[in-house]
């Protein structure tokens, strides 16, 4: 049943009783006592009020003049502005700032050649670490022209963490500009979560290994001794291969170093090896930037319990 609309009379009625009885359910006890059983809702009551005090009147006049368009070049050079000065301004608060609707803002966005781009994530880097990446990738590429099959003899080994909560949520964090801006959110590498390990090289790879707990010095070199070192044995003409690790603190303890040397002699990267790995490079290995994305795609079609403290088979993994 559609709703009594207010005559002139009833709602000079009700703003006069308002300004006396103060609450709307004083008013509309008083209408129902007086008029008729069906008073307006406080909502109405209210809206009421709200207009008598910013005009002066409970008529419905309209502003003199041709209507102002919320899409208008005044509004359209408030929005550039804006997004000029605060990029990653939402949607939501553009239309709460400019008290118009989110598909004129939608729509001014679309005009004025602003689109939505969402931040890369990466690693936080150190003033000085851009420097060392470079002096490495140039140290590398110098041995490579020297032995062209260096590539091929380098187990590349890394440690990820599979976890189920913690994802930093990109869609929340559009930067909106005119063209692509190549925006990128830092991101700590603190996190907890099952962490596993594996070495990669071009025709194979071993692992996984699972560690129970964190990855101390103890547990790598046993996972290194007792796990690693008997499969890498395996590899076909191994004799010239290298390891490569990065620069985790279990990585650079002195007894992990001490059997890399004797292993590997002059022939393993990482932080004081024979090519000192720069920190914070997940992009220069394919342990990283291939092997984790490659496998966590596959992991997380399902949901799994974590589960630590024993290896998997030295293929399975990887099709």
């Amino acid at each position: 049943m559609a709703r009594h609309q207010l005559n002139v009379k009833e709602k000079t009625w009700i703003v006069k009783h308002m300004y006396r009885l103060e609450y709307p359910i004083n008013v509309q006890r008083l209408w129902s006592k007086e008029i008729n059983n069906n008073p307006p809702d406080r909502k109405t009551i209210r809206s009421l009020m709200h207009k008598f005090e910013q005009t002066g009147s409970v008529l419905n006049i309209d502003p003199p003049g041709r209507p102002v368009s919320v899409t208008g070049q005044e509004t359209k050079d408030e929005v550039s502005s804006i997004l000029k000065e605060k990029p990653r301004t939402s949607l939501r608060q553009m239309s709460t700032d400019l008290n118009i609707s989110m598909s004129s803002v939608r729509h001014i966005y679309k005009s004025l050649g602003f689109n939505p781009y969402i931040p890369r994530l990466i690693h936080e880097l150190n003033e000085d670490d851009p420097d060392r990446r470079i002096e490495y990738c140039e140290t590398f590429l110098s041995l490579l022209k020297d032995d062209s099959d260096l590539m091929y003899r380098v187990i590349w080994s890394d440690e990820a963490v599979f976890k189920l909560n913690g994802h930093i949520n990109r869609h929340n964090s559009v930067y909106w500009a005119t063209q692509n801006p190549n925006v990128t959110i830092d991101q700590t590498m603190q996190v907890e979560g099952l962490i596993v390990w594996a070495g990669i090289w071009y025709q194979d790879v071993i692992g996984p290994y699972f560690f129970e707990t964190t990855v101390t010095s103890q547990s790598y070199i046993k996972m290194l001794d007792d796990y690693f070192y008997p499969l890498f044995c395996d590899v076909p003409d191994n004799e010239s291969f290298s390891f490569m690790h990065d620069r985790a603190p279990a990585h650079y303890a002195s007894i992990v170093r001490d059997w890399l040397d004797e292993k590997f002699p002059a022939r393993w990267i990482g932080r004081r090896g024979a090519l000192d790995w720069p920190a914070r490079s997940p992009d220069l290995t394919p342990a990283d930037f291939f092997s984790w994305g490659y496998l966590k795609d596959i992991v997380y079609q399902k949901k799994h319990r974590a589960q630590g403290g024993k290896s998997g088979s030295p293929r399975s993994p990887i099709p």
